[in-house]
């Protein structure tokens, strides 16, 4: 991947440009020590099985993932240092290491004494040309660094481990006040782009240990953070290449009633839908409300195996019909549903302690999802449709469904309209 298109997709994805520029500095310094220990943790979880470093297949594709999320918060530190700029931190790297290389001070005498003479001689002419290079790509970076590695193996993997976070605590200095900087003098006070530079170096040097290529890195991460940016462009709705009658309506109204304690119905044109439904729970928490839920699926995602069922609105692609709409992708939907639904009560508990569970708000709108919990959300759904959904629209399907649920809960019954051309659901309590 060309090294200023991969810039360009961090610009775009950056969430945090209204803030201040030392609001946004503090972030992608606190993100990108934290992605650094992910990385760290990450590695040595594998350390510590049998069988070599990183020789499952699984491991490398986390520890992959997690290169990605260092290396954006690296080219967004960067860009927020430059005041907007795109500085290219690869091409600084390879010009510090090339004036370092020849340069006449004892440290350079001490590099020579180790790096092989054809691998030197090898750098000094690639780094002669690489910023002339029209479009740089990460595998040209990480060939011709790798060239400067002063070890190999396991002595080199312990050595980008232990300076990887050793350079996360030299940025964390820059957000010490000044007296603290001047009583904490273990760490050298050192320019940003040398140290992302460094960064950059030994990320590339951990990929090129494990047989990963910083290109497929790059690539993956600028698809993930493309995926989890709102962009104004929803995913089209997975019915929409079907005939009318075996989509979804695109605007309907569903009719909750409370029958008695605890207990719902759903009717749609005055009939009923579905079953009736309790909380199936020892402590009411309102779950009876939970296909409310699966309204949201549709007016976000365009999407409810489920729904599709009680509403009869088969669709009569034979393969469609019984992978996309049948048992499993029924029960797949319930998971989903109630995964969201029991994480979302654990934290509404530790929030709202002394509020029942009927009575708490689940997902309220001020409150964060993390990335990654939308992340293990939308990853029970591949291999169906939904998994083709951006990350931004579950958390817009969590928000606008508990929002909802919370209402429903609040008022016993209402009518819920759906308006899939808007995207919209709204909840219209009746007496």
């Amino acid at each position: 991947m060309q090294i200023k298109h991969y810039a360009k997709v961090v610009a775009r994805t950056d969430q945090f440009k209204a803030l201040t520029r030392e609001k946004r500095r503090e972030i992608a310094i606190f993100g990108l020590v934290s992605e650094i220990g992910s990385l760290v943790s990450a590695i040595k979880k594998e350390q510590l099985k049998e069988g070599g470093i990183l020789n499952s297949k699984i491991a490398r594709a986390e520890v992959k993932e997690e290169l990605g999320d260092v290396i954006w918060y690296a080219f967004a530190l960067a860009q927020i240092e430059d005041e907007g700029n795109a500085p290219d931190i690869l091409e600084m790297d390879i010009a510090n290491l090339k004036a370092e290389l020849e340069g006449k001070e004892s440290r350079t005498k001490r590099i020579h004494s180790v790096l092989p003479e054809e691998d030197l001689k090898k750098f000094l002419e690639g780094a002669a040309v690489f910023s002339n290079i029209a479009n740089r790509e990460f595998r040209h970076y990480q060939e011709l660094a790798f060239l400067t590695a002063r070890t190999r193996g396991e002595t080199l993997h312990t050595v980008c481990l232990a300076v990887l976070t050793q350079l996360g605590a030299q940025l964390m200095r820059l957000l010490l006040p000044k007296i603290e900087k001047e009583l904490n003098t273990q760490l050298v006070d050192r320019e940003v782009f040398v140290i992302l530079g460094e960064i950059a170096w030994h990320l590339s040097a951990l990929a090129k240990l494990h047989k990963i290529d910083l290109d497929d890195v790059a690539k993956l991460n600028a698809k993930k953070a493309q995926f989890r940016t709102p962009d104004g462009k929803p995913t089209p709705f997975h019915d929409d290449p079907f005939e009318a009658h075996e989509q979804f309506p695109r605007q309907f109204e569903i009719e909750f009633q409370s029958l008695g304690p605890r207990k719902s119905r759903m009717l749609w044109n005055g009939e009923p839908l579905g079953n009736d439904l309790t909380d199936n729970a020892d402590v009411p928490d309102g779950y009876r409300f939970h296909d409310v839920l699966h309204l949201s699926n549709i007016a976000n995602l365009g999407w409810s195996p489920v729904l599709r069922g009680f509403m009869k609105l088969k669709r009569e692609d034979k393969t469609v019909d019984e992978v996309q709409d049948g048992g499993r992708a029924k029960i797949l939907e319930e998971m989903i549903i109630l995964f969201i639904h029991l994480e979302g009560a654990r934290r509404a508990s530790l929030a709202q302690p002394d509020i029942s569970a009927e009575q708490r708000r689940l997902y309220p709108e001020d409150e964060d999802i993390p990335f990654g919990f939308l992340k293990k959300v939308h990853g029970f759904s591949v291999g169906y449709e939904p998994a083709k959904n951006k990350y931004w629209e579950w958390k817009k399907v969590i928000q606008d469904g508990y929002r909802l649920y919370f209402q429903l809960c609040q008022a016993g019954q209402g009518i819920v309209k759906v308006d899939m051309d808007k995207r919209s659901v709204e909840f219209v309590p009746t007496h």
